[in-house]
């Protein structure tokens, strides 16, 4: 007489289960990671707006430094320029100089090299460096 073969679990749905339950404990430590750094009393917000590798707080100084008040009106800061456009919600607009997408790459070149970007655009080449150029973008990116 035949043995009659029990039915077993084949390996690929164990793996399927091992893969599985694998994925909610990495899950769960990462989450329980976060909360953990999430709540501590020294934590502090980044620098810069999501997406963006400039530090936001230099950029707030740089506009100064640099001038852009001079044209540009920003709420809250003086003096009010008002030949180039207001920059109050910069984060919002969908475009730059009216042709180039408002993300952080295109930003960075518009305020390196304006004159490059957009021939005869009223804006200045103020000869501004990568690193400020960054900063500055990533400031413009929290203006709402």
């Amino acid at each position: 007489m035949r043995k009659k073969k029990l039915p077993s679990v084949h390996e690929y749905h164990l793996m399927g289960c091992l893969t599985l339950c694998a994925a909610g404990v990495v899950v769960s430590g990462c989450l329980v990671l976060f909360l953990a750094y999430a709540t501590r009393a020294d934590w502090t917000p980044a620098r810069h707006p999501v997406g963006y590798i400039g530090d936001a707080e230099r950029g707030k100084t740089l506009v100064a430094a640099y001038g852009c008040l001079s044209c540009h009106e920003i709420r809250d800061a003086s003096p009010r320029g008002l030949v180039g456009p207001p920059l109050n919600d910069m984060a919002s607009r969908s475009y730059i100089a009216g042709h180039f997408a408002n993300h952080e790459i295109w930003m960075t070149r518009w305020i390196e090299h304006p004159q490059q970007i957009k021939p005869g655009t009223a804006m200045p080449d103020l000869n501004v460096g990568r690193r400020d150029a960054l900063d500055i973008a990533a400031y413009l990116a929290t203006l709402r």
